[in-house]
């Protein structure tokens, strides 16, 4: 993908920006071009390409505000859309709790950028795919995605506020079926660069899980030690963001941190910071609102310690934003953490499954939601590689099972933690939310089953 670039990308909001008939305004750009093959049955299906750009303008009058979206650039359209959110504005209510829009402040540059990335062809893709599915072994067949990402995000008001980043992300993933029996396996690899994937080790952590994955039996429900491995920590990671990392659901009683920062909420071996400005994760330096992002620490050896801040969530609680407002039309306002680290250890994988006495080890989740907010609960079913453990070894294999407990009591059960890497959870590697984790797998002392799917 060739970058519009800074300059050719913030030139037309500065433009539109001349003479707003309001009394403040911003525009928040973003342009996502998304390069994705899909494959069944060892083969490739589908190649689609996506290149897409929107541009959300806001203007104020007084304290009320008017917002329009675009998909134009062209300084003319941007105008017609302030001329319309003024009207909007004029026409609304205003807002008392208005926090005004930013204030020019320095933002650390973008590291986000890799531009072999940025230069991926479908034809790379499609090696990758190859790769792997030459990898299986026979009596196997392979599904997946490899997908390569490149966005351009600009911010621009009248306050002077000009920014702007690049970021690339490299996705591959394979769902290994058996051919003779009932069994499947997964993994996935995920990277701002391209180098970081590796289709053979793909394939080959797939293809083991779906050996594994045979004879299935059902689990008695019950309380059980277990280990979860990186994408099953990371679905977990997404309740507690969505429910409780936020400063309005904290200011509205809505989150497991509402009157309780300060206090120990979860295990000391538990610790959770928001950072997109760690490199090893992707994110731009700055919010929509132009703000730049600050590291929040929001859980510390168990202890809460506060959440994340747009400006209008930060006016309520009379403190700064931390650069964490996102696109209202997916994210409700308040705060969003969507970098999320969670603190890992030296644990490999086999020392994990060998702590186990009896319990199980869990793969992935797939759909999964929370019955009760306030306490992080989750609940979810498990998919593509659930297996007993008996003595420090996988024996057997076991139907999908129904997990149902807060995410704070099983943290609070960590005993062993493996080694972070970069990982999304089931909804944001199907495009339907953007938090990253850097996480690591877990041992835990407790999980609760609740139920079993039929064999």
């Amino acid at each position: 993908m060739t970058l519009l670039g800074e300059d050719r990308l913030l030139a037309p909001l500065r433009q539109a920006l001349r003479d707003v008939p309001a009394d403040d305004a911003d525009i928040h750009v973003h342009r996502r071009r998304a390069a994705i093959t899909r494959y069944a049955h060892s083969s490739i299906h589908q190649n689609a390409l996506s290149d897409e750009t929107h541009a959300t303008v806001r203007a104020i009058v007084g304290k009320a505000v008017g917002v329009v979206t675009t998909n134009s650039l062209e300084p003319s359209d941007l105008r017609r859309a302030f001329k319309d959110a003024t009207s909007l504005a004029r026409a609304s209510r205003p807002d008392d709790e208005w926090p005004g829009v930013a204030e020019p402040e320095p933002i650390p540059a973008p590291s986000a950028y890799h531009e072999e990335t940025a230069a991926t062809t479908a034809d790379a893709q499609a090696k990758w795919i190859g790769v792997v599915c030459a990898a299986i072994p026979k009596g196997m067949r392979a599904a997946g995605t490899a997908q390569i990402e490149v966005t351009e995000d600009a911010i621009a008001n009248t306050r002077d506020v000009a920014a702007y980043a690049p970021t690339t992300m490299a996705y591959l993933r394979a769902l290994v079926l058996s051919e003779t029996y009932v069994g499947s396996g997964y993994a996935e690899d995920l990277s701002m660069r391209v180098d970081g994937l590796h289709p053979e080790g793909i394939a080959a952590r797939a293809a083991e899980k779906c050996a594994l994955d045979r004879d299935r039996t059902q689990l008695i429900p019950g309380d059980y030690e277990a280990v979860f491995e990186e994408l099953a920590v990371a679905e977990i990671l997404r309740i507690v963001s969505l429910t409780g990392l936020g400063g309005e659901q904290v200011r509205e009683g809505r989150s497991f941190m509402s009157g309780r920062l300060g206090e120990k909420v979860t295990g000391d071996r538990f610790t959770l910071i928001d950072d997109g400005l760690d490199p090893r994760t992707i994110a731009i330096p700055f919010d929509v609102e132009g703000t730049p992002r600050r590291p929040v620490t929001l859980v510390e050896n168990g202890v809460a310690k506060g959440p994340v801040y747009d400006r209008m969530s930060a006016k309520a609680a009379g403190t700064q934003s931390t650069g964490h407002a996102a696109d209202r039309a997916r994210y409700a306002p308040g705060g969003h953490a969507a970098n999320l680290t969670m603190a890992g250890g030296t644990a490999t994988p086999d020392e994990l499954i060998a702590s186990v006495n009896r319990g199980i080890l869990i793969t992935r989740f797939h759909y999964t939601n929370t019955p009760d907010p306030r306490a992080a609960t989750m609940t979810g079913t498990t998919r593509d590689g659930t297996f007993l453990i008996e003595d420090g070894k996988i024996t057997r294999s076991l139907a999908n099972v129904r997990y149902t407990m807060s995410a704070l009591d099983l943290f609070a059960g960590i005993e062993l933690l493996g080694r972070q890497r970069l990982a999304r959870d089931w909804w944001s590697s199907n495009g339907m939310g953007s938090i990253y984790c850097l996480v690591p797998p877990i041992k835990v002392g407790r999980a609760t089953i609740t139920g079993s799917s039929p064999v």
